[in-house]
């Protein structure tokens, strides 16, 4: 009986383990990838062979969440503040040796873009030409 026991529990433990791993998807961006307007051309010119470097790779937006040269973010939770147009994310950052916790705001506006407020600094995100289409 006990190693029956033991082996529920064992079972059980990992499965929670599995889930707690599983991904939040950030399915509210939709597909593409997004940056600033300046990061999309950025986006464009690695796309034509351009060297990455951190002067040359952007910061980018899909719906894994963030990544830089330097760093990225996923998606922890996500919660729908208005219907279609407004998503609280609690993201998992990292940024060199550095991780952390952090809160964002997803608004999404007439034209599609996505304004994204961290620490109560807007940034517009615009789905980059490079990846219209794919």
């Amino acid at each position: 009986m006990r190693p029956l026991m033991i082996a529920s529990l064992v079972a059980a433990s990992c499965a929670l383990t599995w889930v707690a791993l599983a991904e939040v998807k950030g399915n509210f961006i939709g597909p593409g990838t997004y940056a600033t307007a300046d990061g999309c051309k950025k986006v464009a010119a690695l796309a034509q062979g351009q060297e990455r470097n951190v002067e040359t790779v952007p910061e980018t937006l899909t719906k894994d969440g963030f990544q830089g040269w330097e760093g990225s973010c996923t998606f922890r939770s996500i919660t729908e503040v208005e219907k279609g147009a407004k998503w609280k994310a609690a993201m998992d950052c990292q940024e060199g040796a550095e991780e952390g916790p952090e809160s964002d705001l997803f608004e999404r506006l007439d034209d599609g873009s996505l304004k994204v407020t961290v620490m109560g600094n807007d940034t517009i995100f615009v789905r980059c030409d490079a990846e219209k289409g794919k």
